[in-house]
């Protein structure tokens, strides 16, 4: 056991290292850095390229790496994570996803993906041993750098001025600025020194394993697990959590060695990350920096214009296979991808929700289709439909820490989720196989031919666009637009907001079996390198950066995400694709949302030429409300006794007691920090008091959500406006 123990430490420290450079930045800028294993990746290359290409010491080569390369790479972060401020959640990820796939093909341009490259041990030679067990000397240096270098930053933290403005900016940057700091001087030392551990953990895993851009960035990333043991806030125990998951994940390869639990080892930080996300206490994790409301939808294309254009696509579509040819497989895979794009806009450009894990549920629907025509003997169409289904469960599971957290949680645990079931599952009987040859799926025998299945695509997939558009036009579309826009508002309205998220992320999940169904068996054969993690980030920086609605900013990205490669031949072209994507993805995050819109002499040519009036809109919005008068005062109404609130140790609120009776008008009045948004926030439900009794026409309301709360007649409104 001495050895595994061991072995986890060393590599624990590591990830704990990491991970504590992605808490500093989180917490001091608001924005959690989805490119923080590629900074690794970057500073691994770069002491590679130095130490071993060009025969540098390895102290001047790992210098370099982390306190040249480092600190401009962490101001580029800095300016990126101010001008994210703000910003969608969607944008913030795609942002700092765009950046890690950027680095990625980068790097596979640069240096290949066949050549294997290594890193000689560097920090010191020979080794002593402990009971029967030999420790190499760089292990325990590599232990020593690690724990120094987080107690030092611990020590920084107490003890400095510069720790003391880091702990301030988080509290209230505003105030830090009044008191004569500048928040944003502070908050570009956070990311020098976060870029800096970061760098740091990447030297120090080169010559752990060879060197390769998409295998160490995830490897890397696994400093997530770890952030989440610290509950993404402390720093000893973010590391502490590093050395648990280093030596779990060791101590696995020792207990699990066949069937699924084999791949319990690599899969332990995302387990780990995906449970604490389930279970922590809503308390324990913070949020990021605050996202504000929409003020209203950008400009719509009149719609004779959407279906002219619409009805072109459907009929250039139609006409493919006449001029196809040996490329009518990639504008069947295309149209498969498209629905899995489609899939994917229902959460991020609809409802505002992020996943970073619809490959998974791809592969999910191949391989039940696989499975289902073959071994079951399933009709196909029947088949194809209980696909869809299999996913539903496995969405609704991952939504859960949306309705418990913020979004930023569900992107983690999205992610987490597709790394693991690559690691755990992809290998497995019940999905692709131990031997690597993937599965059969059969298309079925009304569409045999490539021509004839092409149609069956492109019939599924204008289905698919009808079904979204006719969702956008329902009440629940209406429901997941209110959701993007303010869920907060949404639900002191009286809408069910996590009834709303698990019926989308459903959704969702079964759009995206389906379209992976579709693809899969287009191709006849599928493996579980066709579903890689990464795919899932290109996915989602093509939806975010799409133009258009559907089936634009679906049909567009996955017709240069395919076809490009089909007609552009070349073994670079995908990793140029994905370097682009990335960029786009960067540029579109900080481009201001003005200039994202079409010109207005463009906007107005539109209109005018399609005839949009604009006068019976006009009209009805400056038409005088009717009038109301307040009634007399009925029985019923609000009442309040005893009212408790605290928040940690602080007391915002103690002993308060009111009455608000119906048809009346009562003032609550009280100075800044008396109390009086913390009374509003625990009548309608969003704070949950310590003691005290809430009634409502003298029925009890104090256990019900906010939603029902406002179902039952209690409306609120809001000091900093939450529109929809």
């Amino acid at each position: 056991m001495t050895p595994f123990l061991i072995a986890g430490l060393v590599t624990g420290c590591v990830y704990g290292l990491a991970a504590v450079g992605l808490v500093l930045t989180y917490k001091t800028s608001g924005v959690f850095n989805f490119a923080h294993g590629a900074l690794a990746t970057v500073a691994a290359y770069v002491f590679y390229a130095l130490h071993v290409s060009d025969h540098l010491p390895w102290p001047l080569a790992a210098a370099v790496a982390v306190f040249v390369v480092g600190p401009l790479v962490a101001l580029a972060f800095e300016a990126l994570a101010r001008s994210l401020t703000g910003a969608a959640l969607a944008v913030q990820v795609a942002a700092t996803v765009g950046v890690m796939l950027s680095v990625a093909a980068a790097l596979v341009l640069i240096y290949g993906a066949v050549e294997t490259r290594t890193v000689p041990v560097f920090l010191a030679h020979g080794g002593t041993t402990i009971g029967s067990t030999t420790v190499q000397y760089s292990d325990i240096v590599t232990f020593a750098i690690a724990l120094t270098a987080t107690a030092g930053l611990y020590l920084f933290f107490r003890l400095t001025r510069s720790g003391a403005a880091m702990r301030a900016v988080v509290d209230d940057p505003s105030l830090l600025d009044l008191a004569g700091t500048s928040p944003r001087r502070v908050r570009r030392l956070a990311w020098l020194i976060g870029v800096a551990f970061a760098s740091a953990s990447g030297v120090l895993l080169a010559p752990v394993l060879p060197l390769n851009p998409t295998v160490l960035t995830l490897l890397v990333v696994q400093a997530f697990g770890a952030a989440a043991l610290g509950a993404f806030t402390s720093l000893p125990l973010t590391f502490a959590g590093g050395l648990a998951i280093g030596v779990l994940a060791s101590v696995s390869t020792k207990w699990f060695t066949t069937g699924v639990l084999a791949g319990v080892p690599p899969a332990v930080p995302f387990l780990v990350l995906f449970v604490v996300l389930l279970v922590f206490p809503r308390s324990r994790l913070i949020e990021g920096s605050r996202i504000a409301p929409r003020v209203g939808p950008g400009w719509v294309s009149p719609p004779p214009l959407r279906l002219g254009l619409g009805a072109a696509l459907l009929a250039f579509l139609a006409v493919v296979p006449a001029f196809a040819g040996i490329h009518l497989a990639d504008w069947t895979t295309m149209l498969g991808t498209a629905i899995v794009l489609l899939s994917l806009g229902l959460l991020v450009r609809t409802s505002g929700q992020v996943s970073l894990c619809h490959v998974a549920f791809a592969a999910i629907g191949a391989v039940a289709l696989g499975h289902l025509t073959v071994d079951q003997h399933v009709p196909w169409l029947v088949a194809l439909a209980l696909a869809g289904l299999v996913a539903v469960p496995v969405g609704a599971l991952l939504a859960i820490p949306a309705i418990r957290l913020s979004g930023l949680y569900l992107a983690l645990a999205t992610f987490g989720f597709g790394v693991a079931i690559t690691y755990m599952l992809y290998t497995q009987g019940f999905m692709f196989g131990s031997d690597g040859a993937g599965i059969t799926l059969p298309r079925p025998s009304f569409a045999g031919s490539d021509t004839s299945y092409y149609y069956l695509v492109l019939g599924a997939a204008t289905a698919a666009t009808a079904f979204a558009l006719a969702l956008g036009r329902s009440r629940l579309g209406r429901l997941l637009r209110a959701l993007a826009d303010s869920p907060t508002a949404l639900t002191t309205t009286g809408a069910a907001s996590s009834l709303t998220r698990l019926l989308v992320f459903g959704l969702s999940a079964f759009m995206a079996a389906v379209g992976g169904a579709l693809v899969g068996a287009g191709q006849g054969t599928v493996t579980a390198d066709s579903y890689s993690p990464l795919l899932s980030l290109v996915y989602l920086a093509l939806v975010v950066i799409a133009v258009g609605r559907e089936p634009w900013s679906a049909v567009l990205p996955a017709m240069a995400l395919v076809l490009v490669p089909s007609y552009v031949s070349g073994g670079a072209t995908s990793s140029w694709l994905q370097l682009y994507f990335g960029l786009a993805a960067v540029a579109y995050a900080v481009v201001p949302p003005a200039a994202r819109r079409p010109p207005a002499w463009l906007v107005r040519g539109l209109d005018t030429t399609f005839a949009r009036h604009r006068s019976a809109v006009r009209a009805a919005s400056e038409a005088p409300p009717p009038e109301r008068r307040l009634e007399a005062a009925v029985a019923g109404g609000l009442e309040v006794r005893d009212l408790v609130v605290r928040y940690g140790g602080v007391t915002a609120v103690e002993r308060a007691s009111l009455r608000a009776p119906t048809g009346a008008i009562t003032a609550l009045i009280g100075p800044n920090g008396a109390g009086t948004t913390t009374i509003f926030n625990a009548c309608s439900g969003l704070v949950r008091p310590e003691s005290g009794e809430l009634l409502l026409d003298g029925r009890p309301i104090t256990r019900r959500s906010a939603s029902a709360r406002a179902r039952a007649g209690l409306g609120r409104t809001f000091q900093r406006m939450e529109l929809f």
